[in-house]
């Protein structure tokens, strides 16, 4: 049903609207290959895994996007690059480009890794205020995978809870923040506020990605009738059968 889908978004010439969009359609082969000839603009098309531009001399955006591609593709680079990068993206204090720019960084540097690992160490949860996205949470999402695991159980529950109303900003921006870590994060809470997002009105998307999460937690939940609500949900279902 899923390809069946995505198939028949192709025929009727679909082009990825957003950058959740792209990234999981470069999980599968196929798709990537239909994108080919329709994808023109150069990061655009490297997010979807159809070749990098040069990152010099462009904005901060356009850098996280570029650096973002290139993770993806399975480059390495620099600790001291992606550590300014971090540093550039925090100034513009938006967390759709400070946290993958964070995780861009965290994923080379043991020394940033180590900086959140202190962080997480620290059980006490500070205060935020709905909507917003604390430095903690970007230390979450940052490395999540690496450090929560080691974390006791009644503190990851804990911290769960306290993240995991940043779901919302993340579907806003449909930013994909929270995929590599659902693995490592209290189940049963992340379900319960994936099932509350199911609810809520939100940009089309964001109700897809919200199911696409609920894939990774083996759960069933309805992307809605939106077509790129269904898209989302579909790619992901797609790329995970594929890696």
């Amino acid at each position: 049903m899923s390809e069946s889908l995505i198939r028949r978004s192709i025929e009727e010439g679909w082009i990825p609207e957003n950058d959740a969009e792209r990234r999981l359609a470069r999980r599968v082969p196929w798709v990537v290959d239909a994108l080919e000839d329709r994808v023109t603009d150069p990061i655009d098309r490297a997010l979807v895994g159809l070749g990098l531009p040069k990152p010099a001399e462009r904005s901060v955006t356009d850098r996280v996007r570029i650096a973002l591609a290139e993770a993806d593709g399975g480059a390495v680079g620099s600790a001291a690059a992606l550590a300014a990068l971090e540093d550039a993206a925090a100034a513009t204090n938006q967390p759709e480009w400070m946290i993958p720019a964070a995780r861009l960084h965290a994923r080379v540097s043991t020394e940033r890794e180590a900086s959140a690992r202190m962080a997480l160490s620290d059980q006490s949860l500070p205060y935020v205020f709905p909507g917003d996205v604390h430095p903690l949470m970007v230390d979450v999402l940052a490395c999540g995978e690496r450090i929560l695991p080691a974390l006791h159980v009644d503190w990851l529950r804990k911290l769960t809870t306290w993240l995991a109303p940043s779901l919302a900003a993340d579907c806003a921006a449909m930013g994909l923040w929270f995929w590599p870590v659902l693995d490592v994060l209290d189940s049963k809470k992340i379900a319960r506020e994936l099932t509350k997002r199911l609810t809520r009105s939100a940009r089309p998307g964001s109700r897809g990605l919200v199911a696409a999460y609920g894939t990774r937690l083996a759960l069933d939940l309805d992307p809605g009738p939106h077509p790129g609500d269904r898209r989302i949900h579909a790619l992901a279902l797609l790329g995970n059968a594929v890696n």
